[in-house]
């Protein structure tokens, strides 16, 4: 009587489907879609961080639309701030093993704006009217103490600092422009935010903000595609079973128990096609003892690597790929994570760390604050 080949497989292996989802889809479809998803993130802030430098140019004459505007800052008459945000944190500190850190929390953020003026390279004076939702790419490079657990972060646009803006341009009335003629209603450009997003105010080329990013995802884009060059590699033979074998009639020849220093109980089944190749594998206990007095079976034979050929009829994968479930759920969440975690401070809450217990106010406001994003100013607020 026949045995029923159907029922075979190795030992340890799944069956086709489960192989097929756990290694083309999970695996390689969705480790490759993650890096596809990093590579169109990189190439978006490559090709912003392109239009960024090459919006700027000081010879081109200023013309009403959306533009980047480079300019020195000039304050309104009267008005003793442009943009200043305040970050609150309050501080905490633990110790493990004798070990202490600290962590500084954002609690609350205050963003003062006031209309200012950039002074164009061109000679031409530019009125700036940014909105409360104002993006300022600047350096956190002032601090108020409050006491030992409170303090404040400060980024502020100074007189005659070097900003980049990003905005709407438009001819309008402006206060400080000169008139023309008799009761003439004095013009000049104004920028105003873009429509249906916040303006943007950067003290470094805006380019180098763009290149980061882009750099970044780039760099997940590579993890993410190794990561799947890595799996396929690792599972070759079922892709050879798959590919290149073939199903084929194959003699039992010998049925072998043994034990292994680790304990575990191995049942060898060693087989012989038609030809006269010889394979062997190993049989799960049930299978093996159904093998006994059983003369020939169907096993998935790949001519070109033998051993990579497989017991019974189907093409399947060692339950070892159940590892491309966590391998692809820890990248991406990892990926997500970093992204998050790797934005510049003035898009997501500030929270900075460091060792050791919290300074004492006297002692921390005689050193200079650490600075988390952005480039140090040549000129000062004086």
């Amino acid at each position: 009587m026949d045995h029923p080949t159907w029922l075979l497989a190795s030992r340890y292996h799944l069956d086709t489907w489960l192989s097929l989802l756990l290694v083309y889809v999970v695996a390689t479809a969705g480790l490759l879609a993650l890096a596809a998803k990093a590579l169109r993130a990189s190439v978006r802030e490559r090709r912003a961080a392109a239009q960024a430098d090459a919006s700027f140019n000081p010879g081109v004459a200023l013309a009403p639309g959306e533009a980047v505007v480079k300019g020195t800052v000039e304050r309104e008459q009267g008005a003793d701030v442009a943009v200043r945000v305040e970050v609150e944190q309050e501080g905490s500190e633990t110790e493990s093993s004798g070990v202490w850190s600290h962590e500084w929390s954002e609690t609350d953020r205050k963003v003062r704006v006031h209309p200012f003026y950039l002074r164009h390279a061109s000679g031409a004076r530019i009125r700036v009217e940014p909105g409360e939702d104002v993006q300022l790419v600047d350096a956190l490079d002032g601090m108020i103490l409050v006491n030992r657990q409170r303090r404040v972060r400060v980024a502020e646009l100074v007189p005659d600092e070097q900003v980049f803006a990003v905005g709407e341009l438009r001819r309008a009335p402006d206060p400080e422009a000169p008139t023309q003629g008799y009761r003439g209603v004095a013009q000049g450009y104004v920028l105003v935010p873009p429509p249906w997003r916040p303006m943007l105010l950067s003290s470094e080329p805006l380019g180098q903000r763009f290149a980061r990013r882009a750099a970044f995802h780039l760099r997940w884009a590579v993890v993410a595609a190794v990561a799947a060059l890595a799996f396929n590699a690792a599972f070759a033979p079922f892709h050879a079973r798959l590919w290149l074998g073939e199903t084929v009639d194959v003699g039992v020849t010998d049925l072998k128990k043994r034990e292994s220093g680790d304990d575990e109980t191995h049942f060898e089944v060693s087989m012989r096609t038609a030809d006269g190749v010889a394979l062997s594998d190993e049989a799960s206990h049930t299978d093996f003892v159904r093998l006994r007095g059983v003369q020939r079976i169907k096993a998935r034979h790949v001519p070109s690597w033998p051993s990579a050929s497989t017991l019974g009829p189907d093409v399947t994968v060692h339950s070892a790929a159940f590892v491309a479930v966590p391998l692809l759920g820890a990248l991406a969440l990892a990926y997500v994570l970093r992204a998050h975690s790797s934005r510049p401070w003035y898009d997501k809450k500030l929270v900075e760390q460091g060792s050791g217990k919290l300074p004492d106010s006297e002692l921390a406001a005689q050193k200079p604050p650490k600075r988390p994003e952005g480039r140090r100013r040549e000129t000062s607020s004086g």
